[in-house]
Parts: structure tokens; C-alpha cells; sequence
């Protein structure tokens, strides 16, 4: 490979003057026994790639459901391109054997705390280059793609253990809208570039739903990129009003709380539980919603507070699946556009079980997404 800048080719780690470009070729080439009358194409040597990945059996078309995983990446010190490639296959085989035809990477960003007027990247954020890593990845598989930034909420904690992303109460929102928009910028264009069909321009940002900078940050955003806009709201915000932010498709983080039930229930019993929670917004099918979060700890007694993932309680690898047949279900008869299992880490090894109880991976619940998906009709 060469480069040509300003008159010069760099040849074999070489300066040569471009006047003397052409007859040095044909000396190599010569010499190389290359050139002849009956000369054929030189084929390059084979060079080390990444594998494809494994293909989606049937991918994702308008008007067919959304089946698959929030992919939640932290970035870690020392990540290499080789490293994410590696990760980024790895993952995607796994979703596309788990019958999937949709992955959305889910990653942080951080403010300095609650009335913070300014949000940031930080150090495990990854970077556009790595994240475009994954699309490619995903893309050449044959996944539907969204992106979706998330507020960390560490900083927020740390001043005020009752503070989360949907409290926010920036001193100056003018400012705060405009440093998130700055912030989205590079993403857009990633998205734009690399295959997305979805991003999610706000995750669980209660607090600022009524705000009419959302209007300004959408007509930046439709600048940078065509496909779809969405938000995701946080489950009690979605049932008790009509959430405000002008997108074209709503996604809803569903942990419904179900303190009736206890760890024996039903599937059954589980899905009129959640039944019952979407009835208070609206009866009947809802095919504009996704559910974008579908997640609950392996522990007895998470029906109660399915949004807490603590942990430290008895294992119960039995309510976690039921939660998901029931989820499954639930969507299905609702007709809804989709369904994101809550969560894959991108750096784990999905053929090996972790430790964590919040994981479904290697657990009965990954048969049940798996049965979810295989048999949804599309």
C-alpha cells in the first residue's frame, strides 16, 4: 500500500520523487517476473481479518417487530481495536443464534450532579471509532440497529442518594440542552454513518420531558441524522401521563412492580400484572411502543421492586423467567413493535454464565428470550 502526498510516493518505507515513480515500479516488477506479454492479475497475499459474523435468518423489515438486547458498554482503560472486534463478533453471533434481528447499544455519559448545567463523555464512554466497530458488526449481520445514550447516575448518588436521572433540575436548562446537544453530535453522525435505523435521543429524563428545548435538540438532531427518533420513558412516567418529548416512537422501561405476587406466581398471573399497569395509560394493542428495557434480578421477592437490582437476596433463577415468559406474552398480545432484553455487557463472554444475579445470560431466562423470539410471528 502507498501513500501519495505532495509530489513524493512512499514505496517500501522509501521517499521516491513521482517522476521517478513509474520506472522504479517497472524495475520491481521486472525483477519480480511479473510483466509479461501474458501477464494475469497479481493476487494480494492473504491478509488476517476479522471472521463475518453469523447471519440473521430472517432480518428485520418495516413493520416487523424489534427482538433483541440493550448492549451495555462501559468502556474499560486499555480497550484495543482488536479487543472491541473480538467483543463486538462474539456478541453478535450470540445474538443472531439467540433468534434476535435487533441489538441497541446502550452507553454513559455523565454531569457533574443534580443541577448541573453541563453533561460530558467520560472515561467510560466509548469512543465513535469503537462504538462504529459494533454497528459494522451488528450491520453485517443483518441486526436492526439503535443507538441509545444513558445518563450515569453515579455522580447524582454520590450528592443525593435519592437523586436519578429523571430528577434532574439543571440550574440553567438553556445550557444544559445545549451541552447535550454538543454532546449527541459525534453519536448522530456515527449513527448516520454506520447502519443505525434508531436513536434514542433521552432515556428515563423525567424531570425535563416538559421542556421545549426539546424541540431545538429534535431539529438538530433531524440535521445529522434521517432515521428514526425515539425516547425511552421510565415505566410510571409512560402509565400516569402522556409523556411530552416529540419523537416518532416511544420506548418504555418496564419494571412494573407487582407486590401482590409472590415468588410461586404464574406466567399468567405475571402478565395480568403488567396488563393491569398498561391499562391505566390505554386498553388494546400498542404497535407504537417498545418495550425498550425488559430486565428483573434472579432473586425471590423481586416481583415486589423489579427496578431494584441491589442484590445480596436468596437466588431464584424461576422468577426471572417467568418475568420474561410473562413480558413475552405481554408484548406479543399487545401487538407492540418490540422487545430489548435488559442487559448483554459488551465486554462478557455470553457463553459463560456470570456470577451476578442481574444477568440472565446462561440462565433459564435466556431460554425463555430465546423460545420468545423463534416463535413471535412476524
Amino acid at each position: 500500500m502507498r501513500k501519495r502526498f505532495y509530489g513524493r510516493v512512499v514505496l517500501y518505507g522509501h521517499v521516491v520523487p513521482v517522476r521517478l515513480y513509474g520506472l522504479v515500479v517497472l524495475v520491481l516488477l521486472l525483477t519480480a517476473g511479473c510483466v509479461s506479454t501474458n501477464a494475469q492479475p497479481v493476487t494480494p497475499a492473504p491478509t488476517s481479518r476479522t471472521p463475518a459474523p453469523a447471519k440473521v435468518a430472517r432480518p428485520w423489515r418495516p413493520g416487523d417487530p424489534q427482538l433483541g438486547a440493550q448492549v451495555l458498554w462501559y468502556a474499560y482503560p486499555g480497550e484495543t481495536d482488536a479487543s472491541v472486534r473480538t467483543n463486538a463478533l462474539r456478541l453478535v453471533n450470540h445474538m443472531v443464534g439467540k433468534h434476535m434481528n435487533a441489538l441497541s447499544v446502550t452507553f454513559p455519559f455523565v454531569t457533574a450532579g443534580p443541577t448541573a448545567s453541563r453533561v460530558t463523555a467520560s472515561a467510560e464512554t466509548p469512543s465513535v471509532r469503537h462504538l462504529a466497530m459494533l454497528l459494522d458488526t451488528a450491520a453485517a449481520a443483518g441486526l436492526r440497529i439503535t443507538v441509545r445514550p444513558l445518563l450515569d447516575e453515579k455522580s447524582l448518588v454520590a450528592q443525593d442518594p435519592l437523586a436519578w436521572r429523571g430528577s434532574l433540575a439543571p440550574t440553567d436548562r438553556t445550557a444544559w440542552f445545549r451541552s447535550y446537544e454538543a454532546f449527541l453530535r459525534p453519536y448522530l453522525t456515527l449513527a448516520a454513518r454506520h447502519h443505525a435505523n434508531t436513536f434514542v435521543l433521552g432515556v428515563e429524563l423525567t424531570s425535563l420531558e416538559d421542556d421545549q428545548h426539546w424541540r431545538t435538540l429534535i431539529a438538530a438532531a433531524r440535521r445529522l441524522f434521517r432515521g428514526e427518533l425515539s425516547y425511552d420513558a421510565n415505566w410510571d412516567d409512560y402509565v400516569s401521563r402522556h409523556v411530552p418529548v416529540p419523537v416518532e416512537h416511544l420506548g418504555v422501561d418496564a419494571y412494573f412492580p407487582l407486590p401482590g405476587l409472590g415468588d410461586d406466581a404464574t406466567v399468567a398471573q405475571i402478565a395480568a400484572g403488567w396488563e393491569r399497569w398498561l391499562d391505566r395509560k390505554s386498553t388494546g394493542k400498542l404497535p407504537r411502543i417498545v418495550l425498550s428495557e425488559v430486565g428483573i434480578i434472579a432473586e425471590k421477592g423481586a416481583y415486589r421492586h423489579p427496578a431494584v437490582w441491589k442484590g445480596g437476596g436468596q437466588p431464584d433463577f424461576t422468577v426471572q423467567k417467568r418475568w420474561f415468559e410473562a413480558a413475552c406474552q405481554v408484548a406479543r398480545d399487545r401487538d407492540m413493535a418490540g422487545l430489548y432484553w435488559w442487559n448483554l455487557d459488551f465486554h462478557a463472554d455470553p457463553a459463560t454464565p456470570s456470577d451476578s444475579l442481574t444477568s440472565f445470560v446462561g440462565r433459564p431466562a435466556e431460554s425463555a428470550l430465546t423460545s420468545c423470539f423463534r416463535t413471535w410471528p412476524r
